[in-house]
């Protein structure tokens, strides 16, 4: 197992491996299996394989696909908090790669929010359509139930004579209620990720320590979009 692996070259191909698998295992694997393993080493103490992890890290995240509605907001909860310390980390390597992927890790963030969103959103839609037509249907079948045929005579009669009335007085008197009042966090989750990679930008881009420029050149060409 991993816990026993000691040197940073056999760690370094355990990652690539990793990689590899991943491009053709289901998305279920990738985030319930590949993820977990390679954040578990982005605390190693080799530079390489901290370096190493948050590039594989991000691609296997793009390459995600579909996912449950629980892993809808896997950045903010998981990934955001397992990276953060990369951005300061003592060794060049991992502070360069870091900056390379932060466009990607954005990007991919923001297509688990949108996605995640859409189908909360499409849920509850349907949730609320099911539950009118149900209901339509049992007051359809009490009617039926209740009233006897000599009521439903006279109910036929009332509506016959109801028919007279013009349709424009009746839509006027009996305006559309089905209006479906949906509550959404989007803009609040999209206000944390946008604060979460700013933070990160700022952070790089106003850094004056010794050999920074290339942390900032790495984001300039690899970390924005």
């Amino acid at each position: 197992s991993l816990g026993h692996v000691q040197r940073a070259s056999s760690k370094f191909v355990a990652l690539k491996m990793m990689h590899r698998i991943a491009l053709f295992s289901s998305d279920e694997i990738r985030l319930q299996r590949i993820v977990p393993f390679v954040t578990s080493l982005l605390q190693d103490s080799e530079p390489i394989v901290r370096a190493s992890g948050i590039s594989v890290l991000t691609s296997v995240l793009s390459m995600v696909m579909t996912f449950p509605p629980s892993d809808a907001k896997i950045f903010p909860r998981y990934v955001f908090k397992k990276v953060a310390h990369l951005i300061t980390d003592a060794s060049l390597i991992v502070r360069v790669a870091f900056a390379e992927n932060i466009a990607l890790l954005a990007e991919t963030a923001l297509r688990f929010l949108d996605v995640g969103h859409s189908v909360s959103l499409y849920e509850a839609v349907a949730g609320r359509h099911s539950r009118d037509s149900s209901s339509r249907d049992d007051k359809a079948g009490m009617s039926t139930a209740i009233f006897p045929e000599e009521a439903a005579k006279l109910l036929s009669k009332q509506n016959n004579t109801s028919d007279d009335i013009p349709a424009s007085s009746s839509n006027i008197d009996s305006p559309d209620t089905s209006t479906t009042t949906i509550k959404s966090s989007y803009d609040s989750d999209l206000a944390v990720l946008h604060e979460v990679v700013f933070r990160w930008v700022i952070h790089i881009t106003t850094d004056t320590s010794d050999h920074s420029s290339q942390s900032k050149q790495a984001l300039l060409l690899r970390g924005l979009p």
